[in-house]
């Protein structure tokens, strides 16, 4: 699966929905309900099983005067084996990183090009049964009054919402580093440890910041609606993030 996205959309949008709507072979009424998504991109416009289709519309859409860019499906791999990070802790210039496979690194704070700060939402079905008790007077009289009352059970569905913020941090050629709210032991942080998870994290996100300041911040990933956004029509958030953050971080690092 490759994936082409437009970006860095500077001209009136309005103006521009009569190109894309030509080179993405669609109706104006289609282009301009892509291009009416709030921001300047990335966008999501099209996908393809095969890389040099992807590149052939990209080259139309430069053509067209669009920027464009290609996530291609060694680049979207790739993003999916990023390190999940158990352990960590804060040097002076350094971080320090343990999976909890134990695979460690050591990321010169200095390296660090970007931070991508955003919010992974899981959802969930679960089946409940509801049981009802009720009196029976029919019932009550076929069994000399012992038995008044009736159980019925009904089933339905509940879904359920986890919300977890995370940090994808880049840096070079290095891995990408992926620091979940949820799955991080704090200890690291000593004396500076706060009562719960999301203060600990709220204080980690901003370290780094404080120990990064070469390194570019972005926190479009915040919410769901920010990410069906530059995802488009085409892939759900719930299940398709790293396509999202892989793809924000190509286009922002590729303008830095």
């Amino acid at each position: 699966m490759h994936v082409v996205a437009i970006h860095s959309m500077n001209k009136d949008k309005e103006t521009l929905a009569n190109s894309l709507a030509a080179v993405l072979k669609v109706t104006l009424y289609e282009a301009l309900t892509r291009l009416r998504a709030p921001g300047n991109g990335p966008l999501t416009v099209a996908v393809f099983a095969e890389k040099e289709l992807a590149k052939q519309l990209v080259q139309q859409l430069h053509s067209a005067g669009f920027k464009a860019v290609v996530l291609t499906a060694d680049e979207i791999d790739t993003a999916a084996c990023a390190w999940i990070v158990k352990r960590f802790s804060l040097g002076e210039r350094e971080l320090h990183v343990e999976t909890e496979k134990g695979d460690n690194l050591d990321i010169s704070f200095q390296d660090i090009d970007l931070i991508l700060h955003g919010i992974r939402i899981s959802r969930g079905t679960t089946t409940e049964i509801l049981k009802d008790r009720s009196i029976n007077l029919g019932r009550a009289v076929l069994s000399g009054g012992m038995m008044i009352t009736k159980t019925t059970k009904t089933t339905r569905d509940v879904t359920t919402e986890v919300r977890e913020r995370f940090v994808n941090l880049y840096a070079g050629d290095a891995p990408t580093i992926i620091l979940r709210e949820n799955a991080l032991d704090y200890n690291s942080l000593g004396s500076a440890r706060k009562p719960s998870r999301s203060e600990n994290f709220t204080y980690l996100v901003a370290e780094l910041r404080r120990c990064c300041p070469g390194a570019r911040y972005d926190e479009r990933l915040m919410n769901r609606a920010a990410q069906a956004v530059l995802l488009g029509s085409l892939f759900n958030p719930e299940e398709q993030l790293v396509i999202a953050t892989a793809l924000l971080a190509k286009v922002i690092r590729e303008t830095i």
